[in-house]
């Protein structure tokens, strides 16, 4: 008897369990990172970063270019060595210039990872807090669904007040 008892409480507690309403929502996470100011400041950060290494990048050009020239200027009176010696300096510093246009890229995008990481993480704790708070069991990124009934609750303006706060 005490077990029939168990079992079917047991069972009233599952059947209960499986009523209820699962509740999912969906953000638009591109809509959140773009409405906050943090992005701004991140983004010019990143143009000014760009900026300089496209400046380093012009006067590498200049140098290779008044060098090319000069050496142009000057070849046929030039002793063989010399001429060597100055085609290897320019093809030593066509390298070192395909070397920083390479580190450069590389520089670039560890700072916009660096810049941006930290915002897409105060993105992320904001939608954790709206779903632990809104009791849903799932929420799912607008890029990526395919389709959502009107039983999904859009959770994007509270995640946006919760970025906010944070």
């Amino acid at each position: 008897m005490k077990r029939l008892l168990i079992l079917s409480v047991a069972v009233l507690i599952s059947v209960a369990g499986f009523s209820q309403k699962m509740k999912f929502g969906h953000v638009n996470t591109t809509s959140v990172f773009e409405s906050m100011p943090e992005r701004e400041t991140a983004k010019n950060e990143i143009e000014k970063f760009a900026r300089q290494l496209e400046e380093q990048l012009q006067m590498l050009n200049v140098e290779l270019e008044e060098k090319y020239n000069n050496y142009l200027e000057n070849a046929e009176s030039l002793a063989p060595s010399v001429r060597q010696n100055k085609e290897k300096e320019l093809a030593d510093l066509q390298q070192r210039i395909q070397n920083f246009q390479a580190s450069a890229q590389s520089d670039l995008q560890l700072k916009e990872q660096e810049l941006i990481e930290p915002i897409y993480d105060k993105i992320k704790n904001a939608i954790n807090e709206v779903g632990e708070a809104e009791g849903l069991l799932y929420i799912f990124d607008e890029s990526t669904l395919l389709y959502h009934s009107n039983e999904s609750v859009d959770v994007t303006d509270k995640v946006k007040l919760k970025v906010i706060e944070l």
